[in-house]
């Protein structure tokens, strides 16, 4: 099965203990889905970890490094898609799903709510909770 998995569930498993947590968890011990990810994904991630003067209060600036030299390591990245309308309310979220559907994803899991709330859901959006339960 293959997955996108959208920045605010990385960041939320870097912060805390929840279902986003496990998800990775599971990604980083080998889980039994593909992860599809490209350079956009992990470049709004570093720029979350490192830049936003809040999140020091969950997560050092030095283990968000780590976190992000892991997940580095781990993945292949694909090719940024290109932009195309989809119909969402936020277009930021737009290239998740060419990318989902590019690569044949069967889910982009997320906890954003336009990407939740969108009426098309090709392929669905769901909560890192919901996923878990479909592993």
């Amino acid at each position: 099965m293959k997955v996108v998995i959208d920045t605010n569930v990385w960041v939320s498993a870097a912060i805390r203990q929840a279902p986003s947590h496990e998800l990775i968890q599971r990604w980083m011990a080998g889980a039994e889905f593909e992860l599809i990810m490209c350079r956009e994904i992990l470049d709004e991630l570093t720029e979350a970890l490192t830049t936003r003067v809040r999140l020091r209060r969950w997560i050092s600036l030095e283990l968000a490094n780590s976190y992000l030299d892991m997940i580095s390591t781990l993945v292949d990245l694909v090719t940024d898609p290109p932009r195309e309308e989809h119909g969402i309310r936020d277009d930021d979220d737009s290239y998740l799903v060419t990318l989902a559907r590019t690569h044949g994803c069967e889910y982009i899991v997320t906890g954003d709510k336009h990407l939740l709330e969108w009426t098309v859901q090709v392929p669905p959006c769901i909560m890192p909770a919901d996923f878990l339960q479909k592993l």
